[in-house]
């Protein structure tokens, strides 16, 4: 719970959120922004810290409407001498110690199955594989491989989307119906990078999709990624899944922003695929068709209204290439289509 001023009298509220830098609260009681107060936060736990602060920004009804979230303020916390900053940050840095679990490591007896045609390209992903502490095995075709992972299935398998007897999408097919095969992660490699083949792979329900040519390097994240994201057999292969009719892209970023979530999110449109990448609730990448800029890309894909979603929970590392918080993405996005809707 957290506590203000407002016109001579204390207003009570919930927090959404809380970090070190600052605080969402959900209310009806807006104050302008950049407004400075002190406030008092109370915890689930009972500990209680008195903290200066700045309103940074607000939600008013009709932004909170677009995103899905509560009317309420976010507030900046100031550094001043009164301490209470100090001991906030020295007791949320306690507690992410406790929360925080190890650094995830590969297990040495997690197996990858590689299926690829080119001895060459096939000896270059086991290599790279085998470094990165997998075990490997290494087949030919379509048909070779799915005989050896229905005797002892894998934890991946990687597969080419051309193999004679049996090819990559119908391997994923096969494996699909198979009692025992059918939550086997696969990664899939393509000399076809078109929408449509991306498109039919990610609806069987592969894991990734790799167009070639690609970095051995860039395989061996990917694999990692799938690998210890979720455990073989789980009766769960994603976080969530859902239907773009029932709850829209806004709502759902904004449900990941506000859980702090980290994954990647899989939206099948009509004719199109994208791949949200999020790290800590915020997009970071966006793998879409065009060429735009990313910003764009992820503007045209929020259009999307019909469709499916799947997100699944992994760590997400490298550049920031949206620049912003999902929040001021969303707020973008609303203000893009007022401004359509309104020509």
């Amino acid at each position: 719970m957290v506590e203000f001023e407002r016109l001579d009298r204390r207003v009570r509220a919930e927090s959404e959120d809380l970090s070190r830098r600052g605080i969402f609260v959900r209310t009806d009681e807006l104050l302008p922004v950049g407004a400075v107060t002190e406030i008092d936060i109370e915890l689930p736990d009972g500990v209680g810290f008195h903290v200066y602060a700045r309103v940074a920004h607000m939600l008013t009804p009709s932004a909170a409407r677009a995103l899905g979230r509560h009317v309420g303020m976010g507030f900046e916390f100031l550094d001043t001498d009164s301490g209470g900053l100090e001991a906030l940050s020295a007791y949320l840095d306690n507690l992410i110690e406790e929360l925080t679990p190890p650094p995830t490591t590969v297990p040495s007896a997690m197996t990858v199955f590689v299926a690829e045609p080119s001895a060459p390209l096939r000896d270059r992903i086991a290599v790279a594989l085998e470094h990165a502490g997998f075990s490997v095995e290494t087949f030919v075709d379509g048909p070779e491989v799915y005989r050896a992972a229905a005797a002892q299935p894998p934890h991946v398998l990687i597969a080419a989307t051309a193999m004679a007897g049996m090819d990559g999408l119908t391997l994923v097919r096969s494996l699909g119906v198979h009692p025992r095969l059918s939550s086997v992660p696969v990664v899939l490699t393509s000399d076809d990078a078109s929408d449509l083949t991306r498109l039919e792979a990610f609806r069987l329900g592969v894991r990734d999709y790799i167009s070639r040519p690609f970095h051995e390097e860039e395989l061996v994240i990917r694999v990692h990624r799938v690998a210890v994201s979720v455990p073989r057999g789980s009766a769960e292969s994603a976080m969530l899944r859902g239907n773009l009719a029932e709850i829209s892209l806004a709502t759902l970023l904004s449900l990941l922003e506000f859980e702090r979530k980290s994954g990647i999110l899989l939206v099948l449109g009509e004719h199109e695929a994208a791949r949200l990448f999020v790290a800590a609730g915020r997009v970071v990448k966006i793998e879409s068709p065009g060429d735009a800029p990313p910003r764009a890309r992820l503007m045209a894909v929020l259009d999307w209204t019909a469709g499916e979603f799947e997100f699944s929970g992994c760590e997400v590392v490298g550049a920031d290439e949206l620049g912003q918080a999902t929040t001021q993405l969303l707020l973008e996005h609303a203000r893009l289509s007022d401004e359509r809707d309104a020509r």
